[in-house]
Parts: C-alpha cells; structure tokens; sequence
C-alpha cells in the first residue's frame, strides 16, 4: 500500500543529556513518519519544501531508505535547534533556524488524490486550513492521520512557541485520525484529561482520537471506547521524532488491519526505537519489533 506524507522536512541541531548532534540531521514529523512506512516495507512518498543548501541531502538520505521525495523549491530549508532541560526529556526548548516557505495545495500532484494515506504534518504553519479541506474534498477514500504539532505552533522572535488557532477543531474534523501529543492535546482542549481529550477527538471525527504520552505510552480512543497503550521500556537518548514514527508505524499497520488498538501498540513498539538514538538512521529490526509489540499488546488496558 502507499502513503503520501506531507510537510516541510527540517534539518535539526539537537541536544539532550546524553546526545549532541555534530551538524544538522534531517528530521520532521512528515520525514520520519514516511521513512517509518518505508523501512517497514511500504511504499512512501514525502512531499515538502527545502531550500538548496540542503536539498541534496535529502534527496540522498530519503533515496537510501526507500521514500521517493517530491522535493518543492523554498527560498529557506527549516530547522530547529531543541534543547532538552533535563534528564527526564519531558521539557525541551525550541529555537528556530530556518523557516521553509509554504505548501499550496496546487502544488501537490494528482497520484497524492489515489494514495490509500496521507500523513499530515506541518512544522510551522506551513499548511493552512484551508489547504486541509481541498485536500479532504479531493482525496478519495484514503486515510488521513494528522499530526498537528505545525497547526499549534508561532514565532516569538527565534522562538517558537504554541498557540490554539480557532480553526483546530475543523482540522479535527476532516481527519481520519488525529494524533497531537500530551502537552498539544491540552493547548487544544485545556482542562481535560488525556483520555477525555483522545475520546472528544474521536467524537469530532467519528473515527480515531490518540493522544501520545512520551514514555506513558498512548490513549486511543475509537467507537467511543478508549484503551491505554503502554510504551516499551527502554534506554533514553533521545525523545525527538517519536511521535513520528509512531505515526508512520500507525498509518503502517492499521491500513493493512483495519484495528486501531493494535496499530497503536505496534506504533508503540517501533517509537521504542527512535528514542534509543537520534536522526534519520533509526533501526526497525524486525524480530525484535514483533517482541515488543507482543509485549505492549498484552499490557493494553481498557479505561472507559
């Protein structure tokens, strides 16, 4: 089956307690959700802006995983350089670098219309609501997960930081599946728990609601059920693009199941490897994956 994911690629500096990146690695919830789908044996296409400075490299890096890249022309390539506070890696500061320009939606080609997925995620605004429902009214039948982290997000100066556009509760509505992390979830609806949060979602779309809790696991919520999904336990380096996998592996398993509960702990198990090094070189070893999805399917528990 093949997927299509859409928005711009970043090239990162990144440091945790127990990593420094020496230069700028490519990275982005688009990138590192179609690299996923490829290096689990699907057919993936990435679609996003990139400047010429570092359009070579991604070209490069995509074509050695397998992801055909549709590589837009920008005046800028985008980057941010994430400073992770503390041991725990649950805190993290966000400084921009560059700033790609936007998608347009005439842009896109028209095999993207006959794709059985589209991954949806932005970095910063570079996709715009309206964007979001010509693609909805032009795709027929796929699927489509949004991850929203570029939706909620504006610059202060060279920092970013989040904000609720009044139009999210749309973007909710034309997905199929909607997945922002914990911290997102509560800029979108305050005062709610996770699983109230991945339950409402699930209301708004008449489909999946998933909320990601770092090393929590996830909530998924479906036919107004909603299950905990427990994260593998592993060695933390780094934290960034976790959420990405999650959504390559996701979109992965649940378009050959059809079952979202176990789509999300095999989503799980392969986020369980991105945390343990950095960059777009992660390793999905298949054996080991299938050991830890079959533990984390076992620890599902349901909560309503």
């Amino acid at each position: 089956m093949s997927i299509v994911a859409i928005g711009n690629p970043v090239f990162d500096l990144i440091e945790t307690p127990f990593i420094k990146t020496s230069g700028r690695v490519l990275s982005g919830c688009s990138t590192n959700a179609a690299l996923t789908y490829a290096k689990l044996g699907g057919k993936a296409t990435l679609i996003g802006k990139v400047g010429d400075d570092f359009k070579l490299k991604l070209i490069e890096t995509t074509k050695k995983y397998g992801v055909e890249v549709i590589a837009l022309k920008s005046r800028n390539s985008g980057g941010f350089y994430l400073k992770y506070l503390d041991e725990k890696m649950e805190d993290r500061e966000l400084y921009v670098l560059g700033v790609a320009d936007p998608i347009n939606f005439n842009e896109l080609p028209s095999f993207v219309f006959e794709s059985q997925g589209i991954i949806i995620g932005p970095i910063l605004n570079e996709i715009s609501h309206e964007f979001m429902v010509d693609l909805a009214n032009n795709h027929n039948d796929g699927l489509i997960l949004v991850d929203p982290q570029g939706f909620l997000r504006k610059l202060n100066g060279e920092k970013v930081v989040h904000f609720r556009p009044d139009y999210i509760t749309d973007i909710i509505r034309l997905s199929h599946v909607f997945k922002p992390n914990e911290k997102e979830a509560k800029i979108i609806f305050p005062n709610l728990s996770p699983e109230k949060i991945a339950l409402k979602i699930s209301n708004i779309n008449n489909a999946v609601g998933i909320v990601t809790l770092a090393h929590k696991g996830s909530v998924v919520a479906f036919m107004n059920k909603v299950y905990h999904i427990p994260a593998f336990r592993t060695v933390e380096r780094d934290p960034t693009g976790c959420g990405d996998v999650y959504a390559g592996a996701f979109m992965y398993y649940y378009l050959r199941t059809d079952n979202p509960i176990e789509a999300a702990a095999f989503a799980s198990a392969a986020a369980s490897f991105m945390v343990e090094t950095t960059g777009p070189d992660f390793k999905l070893p298949f054996r080991e994956l299938e050991h830890r999805f079959e533990k984390i399917l076992n620890d599902i528990k349901r909560l309503d």
